[in-house]
């Protein structure tokens, strides 16, 4: 949707952008989009998101495109002044990530701040460890589920962590014994066995255990998503 608004023109503002999503009649898809801001128009995020909520007044109503109010509502110039409270990177971060899917502004592994990332195996260092058993943890960003021979499931996942990406297996026992765990929590803790390919060109890891990661001592534990600490 942005990038086919974008193809027609640059924007160069958040009442240019509002104006021509405005003629979309787009008015709940803008609302989001303001929360996460546009960070290239060189205005801070809460006050594009203010700018926003004028323009929604302004505009939405009106079924002509580009036509507002003759006497549109105060402008955010009319407002009182008063301090506004600018949102936090971690919440600018979740913002995006739950409106896109993904962090725009940031790496997606800072939104977990309390993993105590310095306890595991980092992925740049699994080839050193090929044939052995390791512990390392990662933020789930694909996962696969396919099925063995025999016909019970088994399951593929990619981890990330601050260093690189690993594939990863999950077989028939153990995704039975652990595949809740690869749903509950997006970052992940596995003890797996480091398996060469074939070719020699690379290595996979063989899931033995997986489960919630640990956590720096003073941070809070570690909430999955969707759901609650106890």
């Amino acid at each position: 949707m942005v990038v086919g608004f974008r193809s027609e023109a640059a924007w160069q503002s958040t009442p240019n952008c509002s104006k021509t999503i405005a003629a979309q009649r787009l008015s709940s898809t803008r609302r989001k989009m303001t929360k996460v801001g546009f960070d290239e128009f060189g205005e801070t995020r809460t006050r594009q998101f203010w700018q926003a909520q004028h323009l929604v007044k302004t505009y939405s109503c009106n079924p002509e495109p580009y036509q507002g109010w003759l006497i549109a509502p105060p402008g955010l110039e009319q407002l009182v002044a008063i301090p506004l409270t600018e949102p936090t990177r971690q919440e600018k971060l979740q913002a995006e990530t739950e409106l896109f899917g993904f962090a725009v502004s940031g790496h997606p592994l800072e939104l977990f701040p309390g993993v105590a990332w310095d306890t595991y195996c980092p992925v740049n260092r699994l080839g050193e460890f090929v044939g052995e058993t390791i512990t390392t943890c990662g933020l789930v960003v694909e996962q696969r589920t396919h099925h063995q021979v025999t016909g019970e499931p088994k399951k593929f996942l990619s981890l990330a962590d601050w260093t690189g990406m690993v594939e990863t297996e999950l077989f028939a026992q153990t995704y039975k014994s652990y595949g809740l765990a690869t749903i509950r929590y997006p970052v992940l803790e596995v003890e797996a066995r480091v398996e060469p390919y074939e070719n020699g060109k690379g290595f996979s890891l063989r899931v033995l255990r997986a489960g919630q990661p640990r956590t720096t001592a003073r941070s809070a534990p570690l909430i999955p998503a969707g759901g609650s600490s106890t």
